[in-house]
């Protein structure tokens, strides 16, 4: 196993990988225990209090860039992606597991928020007693752009979740295909409310005049966010826009070796319109 904790550390072997910009690496590790694996990295990467962990051989891990410090720890296995667009907030480090050649693809601007785990795959294996057949197979997991994922969630194997939306506190998301600009909460999610957008800024240390100004979010932006359209966040199925989550699960599944799926994704980033991951 190499174990790398600053770009003095920068001396990999059997294929192993980091291309891009070396990370900030503060309190943090990256573990290569398999071979030809790459850590891709956009310029601006930091990672705080993180682990990411190759344990296999042909995985991905693609890190955009970030105005915030990434909190992270993966694990991820032989021929695996993981991937995350630019200026997501993590509040406290989101867990991620991969296995079984499936993958997690996160898109750009959300926030997540505490507890956040993801999954792509059941530890153990189940069968039908009848058949024999297996039941439980492994499947990726997608999030969209600006999506805002609440405290303790758990996200398994099969979410879908399009641009816009709003995962609720302890919320356990399996197999579902969330559309954009709801809200989902509960176990298992359930649909709460549809045709809602929500902002990044945070309450937190606001004083009384800017909660007023919030009420309306056209007083809010022109107090606030001058440049900023107020539509910005409200998102629409464009059929020419739209890059179905299927079709990169395919891609990534159909292309050989960490290198091409890695130029796959810096392809994918090169291009970004807003209604990207928009489906209905």
């Amino acid at each position: 196993m190499i174990s790398v904790k600053n770009n003095l550390d920068n001396k990999l072997s059997d294929g192993n990988q980091i291309l891009g910009e070396f990370p900030l690496l503060k309190n943090s590790e990256i573990q290569f225990e398999g071979k030809n694996n790459i850590l891709y990295c956009e310029p601006g990467v930091t990672l705080l209090e993180s682990n990411l962990e190759f344990k296999g051989d042909n995985a991905v891990i693609y890190l955009g860039k970030n105005k915030y410090e990434y909190k992270l720890s993966v694990v991820i296995h032989n021929d695996c992606v993981f991937h995350m667009g630019i200026h997501n907030y993590i509040t406290q480090k989101m867990k991620v597991i991969l296995s079984e050649q499936r993958h997690c693809f996160i898109g750009d601007s959300g926030v997540i928020s505490w507890g956040v785990c993801i999954r792509n795959a059941d530890a153990h294996l189940i069968y039908s007693c009848d058949t024999h057949i297996r039941q439980n197979p492994t499947r990726s997991v997608y999030i969209g752009d600006h999506v805002w994922i609440g405290q303790d969630c758990l996200l398994l194997k099969g979410t879908q979740i399009d641009s816009g939306s709003i995962i609720g506190a302890k919320t356990i998301v399996t197999g579902k295909n969330i559309p954009h600009n709801t809200i989902w909460a509960g176990n298992p999610a359930k649909q709460i409310k549809q045709g809602i957008f929500w902002d990044k800024d945070s309450v937190h240390k606001w004083k009384e005049d800017r909660t007023k100004s919030s009420q309306i979010y056209d007083d809010y932006i022109k107090a606030y966010h001058t440049n900023f359209h107020t539509d910005g966040w409200i998102f629409d199925y464009e059929e020419q826009a739209a890059v179905k989550y299927d079709d990169i699960d395919n891609s990534l599944n159909s292309l050989n070796g960490s290198q091409r799926k890695c130029e796959y994704l810096i392809k994918l980033n090169h291009s970004k319109k807003k209604n990207r991951f928009v489906h209905t």
